[in-house]
C-alpha cells in the first residue's frame, strides 16, 4: 500500500515540528518548508496527498499560495487545508472561496486533526486499534495526581455531577431517596443546597431547579474536558520544544571519538536533564495556577445563578402586583401599546461571545415574531454595547478573566477581547444574525436598524481607581455594561 505524503508549510520552526508529530502518528509520512515559495518549488517534483498552509509568512502568503495552486492544473486537485492563527467564519469563508478546504486552528487538538483526515479519506478512527480515549487520558492524568483531571485535588467529575442530579426524584428540590445497601430499603435524605450565609428565600420551582442544576452538570463536563485537552496539548508542545532544543545543543557525532568524549558530554547532558526538569516543574505550577482560575471561574458561575435566582423572584412579584394593579382596566387598555410610545429590552453578553449571535439571535427572534404579531408598525433598534474588562494574559498570548482577588493595578489591559475586531456592526453579528435580519427586512412591516456602539455607554458607572479596587469589582460592572440592547417604537399617525 502507497504511504500517503503530506506536505507543512509554516515558517515557524516549532509549529512544523509540532503538527508534523500529530500527522506521523496517523501513518503519514510529512514533508515540510517554511515559505510559500518553496512550497511551489516542492511541488513542481512531488505531489502530497494534502498540503496544511499557514497564512502569515514572510513573502508569499496563504492565501497567495493557495491561489498559485489551485490555478495550476497539475496541483488544482490537492486539497489544501489552512492551519493558522486566523480565525472566524469570515476568514473562513475567504479561504473556501480561495480553494481551500478548511481551517485547523494553531492551538489544533489531536481530534481536530483526525476529523480532518477522515473528512479527506486519509485516515480512519475504526481501523486504529487501542488509540488512547480522552477519557483515558484524563483517567491517566488523574492516576498520576495531575491538578485539573477528573478525580484529582477533590474535584468532582462531571459523572459525579450527573449521578447526584440523577439521583434526585422527580418533583422534589431538596430531597432525594437512595437505596440503603444493608437492607434494599429506600430512605428520603435531605440535600441542603443554601450556604449558612444566604438569606431564607422560598424555593425554586422544579423546572427551573432542574434546568440550573443541568447547567451546573453541563459546566462541569466542559471544565474537565477542557483541562484534559489542555494538558495533553501542553505536554506535546513541550516535548516538541524540548526535543528541539537537545537537537540543537548537542555536539555533532564524530566517526572515531577521540578518548574522553563521554566526559565531556557529560555536562551537556546535565544542563538538559536539568533544564528539562526546570520546564516540567513550570508545566506543573502553570497547571496549578489554570486549575485555581478554573475553581473561581466555577465559583463566579455559581453566585451568578444565585443573582438569577434573586432577579427571577422578583420579576415574579413585578409580574404579580402588575397583574392585580391591572386587573381592573378594560380590555381596551391591555391591547398594543399606543402610538408613539417606546419600549425597550436588554440582553447580556457573556464574556468573549460575538454580541449579535448565539441566544441573543432566539430573543430577537421572539421580539419580531410578536411585534409581527401584534400588527406593528414603526422602527426596531438593535445595538451591541461592549463591556470594558479587566485581563490578564493566559496561555498562547489570549486574554483572559483573572481571578476576583487580583488587583486592578495588576491588569493587563482594561477592554474587551472583541474590540479589536468588531469596528463596526456587521463585524459583530454572525452570520445566523444576518440572515434573520435579512428575512425580517424582506416582510416589510416595520424598519429594524442595527448599530454598534461604544464602550462609554454605561448602564452602571464603574468604579473609581484605587489601590484597594480588585479585578472582581470591576469586571462584576464589566459585566453589566457588556450588552445587547433592543428598542421599538411604533410610528406616530
Amino acid at each position: 500500500m502507497t504511504a500517503r505524503r503530506a506536505l507543512v508549510v509554516d515558517d515557524s520552526r516549532s509549529a512544523r515540528a509540532f503538527l508534523t508529530r500529530i500527522l506521523e502518528r496517523h501513518d503519514l509520512s510529512v514533508d515540510a518548508v517554511e515559505s510559500a515559495e518553496e512550497a511551489i518549488e516542492y511541488l513542481r517534483q512531488q505531489r502530497p496527498d494534502v498540503i496544511f498552509m499557514d497564512h502569515l509568512m514572510p513573502g508569499m502568503d496563504g492565501f497567495q499560495a493557495v491561489q498559485a495552486i489551485k490555478s495550476n492544473p497539475q496541483t488544482a486537485t490537492i486539497p489544501i487545508m489552512m492551519y493558522t492563527s486566523q480565525e472566524g467564519e469570515l476568514y473562513l469563508s475567504q479561504a473556501r472561496a480561495l480553494g481551500a478546504i478548511g481551517v485547523l486552528p494553531k492551538q489544533i487538538q489531536h481530534a481536530d486533526v483526525s476529523k480532518a483526515l477522515e473528512q479527506l479519506r486519509l485516515y480512519s478512527s475504526a481501523a486504529v486499534a487501542g488509540a488512547p480515549s480522552a477519557t483515558g487520558a484524563a483517567a491517566a492524568a488523574g492516576a498520576a495526581g495531575v491538578p485539573g483531571a477528573g478525580g484529582a485535588a477533590g474535584v468532582p467529575s462531571a459523572t459525579g455531577v450527573g449521578a447526584v442530579a440523577g439521583a434526585r426524584t422527580a418533583g422534589s428540590s431538596n430531597t432525594g431517596q437512595y437505596r440503603a445497601p444493608s437492607d434494599g430499603t429506600r430512605v428520603d435524605i435531605t440535600l441542603e443546597r443554601r450556604s449558612p450565609d444566604r438569606p431564607d428565600m422560598p424555593p425554586l420551582p422544579p423546572e427551573l431547579r432542574s434546568v440550573l442544576e443541568a447547567m451546573l452538570a453541563h459546566h462541569g463536563r466542559e471544565l474537565r474536558r477542557f483541562v484534559v485537552d489542555n494538558l495533553e496539548t501542553q505536554a506535546d508542545r513541550i516535548l516538541g520544544d524540548m526535543r528541539l532544543l537537545l537537537q540543537d545543543s548537542m555536539p555533532e557525532p564524530t566517526v572515531e571519538p577521540p578518548p574522553g568524549v563521554g566526559h565531556r558530554a557529560a555536562p551537556w547532558l546535565a544542563a538538559a536533564g536539568f533544564m528539562l526538569a526546570a520546564l516540567f516543574g513550570v508545566l506543573w505550577w502553570q497547571r496549578g495556577a489554570d486549575f485555581a482560575a478554573l475553581r473561581v471561574q466555577l465559583d463566579r458561575s455559581q453566585q451568578q445563578l444565585s443573582d438569577t435566582e434573586q432577579k427571577l423572584q422578583a420579576l415574579q412579584l413585578a409580574d404579580a402586583r402588575a397583574q392585580a394593579a391591572a386587573s381592573g382596566q378594560g380590555a381596551a387598555q391591555h391591547d398594543a401599546p399606543a402610538a408613539g410610545a417606546a419600549t425597550s429590552m436588554i440582553e447580556a453578553v457573556p464574556f468573549g461571545e460575538t454580541p449579535l449571535a448565539g441566544g441573543r439571535i432566539e430573543k430577537v427572534s421572539q421580539l419580531l415574531a410578536r411585534l409581527t404579531a401584534e400588527g406593528f408598525h414603526g422602527v426596531v433598534q438593535i445595538r451591541s454595547i461592549p463591556g470594558r474588562y479587566c485581563m490578564v494574559s493566559g496561555p498562547g498570548g489570549v486574554m483572559t478573566l483573572p481571578s476576583d482577588s487580583l488587583p486592578y493595578s495588576k491588569c493587563d489591559t482594561v477592554g474587551n477581547p472583541r474590540e479589536e475586531e468588531d469596528d463596526s456592526a456587521s463585524e459583530r453579528q454572525s452570520i445566523a444574525f444576518a440572515d434573520m435580519i435579512s428575512t425580517a427586512r424582506a416582510g416589510g412591516a416595520f424598519d429594524i436598524q442595527v448599530s454598534a456602539g461604544d464602550a462609554g455607554e454605561v448602564l452602571t458607572p464603574y468604579p473609581p481607581v484605587t489601590d484597594a479596587l480588585t479585578a472582581g469589582e470591576w469586571n462584576h460592572i464589566a459585566a453589566a455594561n457588556n450588552r445587547v440592547e433592543l428598542h421599538w417604537q411604533a410610528a406616530t399617525h
